[in-house]
């Protein structure tokens, strides 16, 4: 990533964190004893930061803009990068070993001087502790909320009072697959579909969340939709097998022909990863008996 990048990235952060604060720039102005203009070129990345300034601006918008500076600009979390990376671009579920990337998460939490860097990776270990629990939901949900609390108090009420970066969004989807109401699922997973901030992995993970979703609520129409917007998000990475399967067995119940894609579904998992095909294996028996 190229430093305008990094400026681009950290001057729109600037900005939401003012209009979540529901401060124009002229108040932010008035309240910082900094010109509009600065403030104007800065949310634009048409300046370099001054750290004098960043550290009045903190003290008004109640976060540490200094910090957050030096993780983006000079990505000291670029291994936990990598690591939501591969989360968001493999077929994941609930019961599999995510041994690898917690043991990492914490070495960098441990090796670190950085808060911000300790609060994303104490997030990500618990969230990859969340998947690695099978049969105990109360557990895996309770796991998620501390995750989604380790930065602040979540707002879980009215859910536009909280900042979110690129991994909140990703443990909120989860949480969301630990609720009984599926009105509640569809509900925070249109929140995050709004979002402008998603990249095409995490996208095709969400989009297919809610396939599961209107296909247990019997909208097959729609969980195809979206199993198919899932599969186009996808396109950058291997071919997900779950997807497939999920795109199988809407189809099966809908009688519409579905064999070559549950075909490809175990042709590709039992290639790349035996867990996978015996969890599609498994499943499909349990549908087709």
């Amino acid at each position: 990533m190229y430093m305008n990048d990094r400026k681009y990235i950290f001057g729109k952060f600037l900005k939401d964190i003012r209009n979540k604060r529901n401060l124009s720039q002229e108040r932010l102005a008035e309240l910082s004893f900094i010109n509009i203009k600065t403030i104007s070129n800065m949310e634009n990345a048409k300046v370099n930061f001054d750290l004098d300034n960043l550290d009045r601006l903190s003290s008004i918008l109640s976060v540490d803009l200094i910090e957050k500076y030096f993780e983006i600009m000079y990505e000291d979390s670029s291994n936990i990068e990598n690591i939501i990376s591969s989360l968001n671009s493999k077929d994941r579920y609930e019961g599999k070993d995510q041994s690898l990337e917690i043991n990492e998460l914490i070495r960098i939490k441990e090796r670190t001087s950085r808060d911000v860097v300790k609060i994303k990776a104490l997030k990500l270990i618990l969230f990859f502790r969340s998947m690695e629990v099978k049969g105990n939901p109360a557990l895996r949900k309770n796991l998620i909320i501390k995750a989604l609390n380790a930065g602040g108090k979540f707002d879980f009420n009215d859910l536009n009072n909280n900042y979110y970066d690129n991994i909140d969004y990703r443990i909120l989807m989860n949480y969301a697959t630990c609720l009984d109401d599926q009105q509640e699922k569809l509900r925070i997973c249109k929140f995050i579909e709004e979002s402008d901030v998603l990249d095409n992995n995490v996208r095709a993970v969400l989009y297919h969340n809610i396939s599961n979703i209107y296909y247990i609520l019997e909208d097959n129409q729609k969980a195809l939709e979206y199993i198919n917007m899932a599969l186009a998000y996808n396109s950058d990475n291997p071919k997900s097998a779950v997807m497939l399967y999920t795109k199988s067995i809407i189809l099966m119940d809908d009688k519409l022909p579905y064999e070559d894609y549950i075909k490809e579904a175990l042709d590709i998992s039992k290639k790349t990863d035996p867990d996978t095909y015996n969890f599609i294996l498994h499943k499909f028996k349990n549908i087709k008996r």
